[in-house]
């Protein structure tokens, strides 16, 4: 006797749940892509403050004592990946130990 997937088969919740999965993680990659401009990735100022771990305002003074590079493309402010890099490897300073 021959076995028929329908609505109620593990089969077919098996097979919906992986579709649902593949679509989150389509979503997620759509939401993640940054095209990259003249082969350099740039983030905006909310990836920014994330990737920094500072406020608002300390991203404005950051950009104002021009400490981090930035561009204005279309009315947006945009930071390059590569130079918010390089300024956290050039202001690095390792932990003293307490002993």
């Amino acid at each position: 006797m021959d076995k028929f997937i329908n609505y109620e088969s593990e089969e077919f919740k098996e097979l919906t749940g992986q579709i649902e999965q593949a679509l989150n993680d389509v979503q997620d990659v759509r939401d993640k892509y940054r095209p990259a401009l003249a082969d350099e990735r740039y983030l905006n100022g909310e990836e920014v403050m994330e990737y920094l771990h500072v406020s608002p305002r300390t991203l404005q003074t950051l950009r104002d004592k021009r400490m981090i590079c930035y561009t204005s493309i279309g009315g947006k402010i945009l930071y390059p990946e590569k130079e918010l890099q390089q300024v956290l490897y050039d202001n690095y300073r390792s932990p003293e130990l307490p002993f």
